[in-house]
């Protein structure tokens, strides 16, 4: 995704950029690990990502 997203940075305009990222965002904040991550922080404790 990092790849992508830099990639398609230096060809799109600012709003297309910004709906781009958006997109990304909301993946990345839909995942296990996404929610495991802030569980982990809140509980002061380390995570146990699985990669998902």
């Amino acid at each position: 995704m990092a790849k992508e997203a830099l990639g398609r940075a230096f060809e799109a305009s600012l709003a297309e950029g910004v709906r781009f990222e958006r997109r990304l965002f909301q993946a990345v904040f839909a995942t296990a690990d996404q929610k495991e991550g802030m569980a982990a922080f809140v509980g002061k404790r380390p995570p146990e990502f699985r990669h998902r």
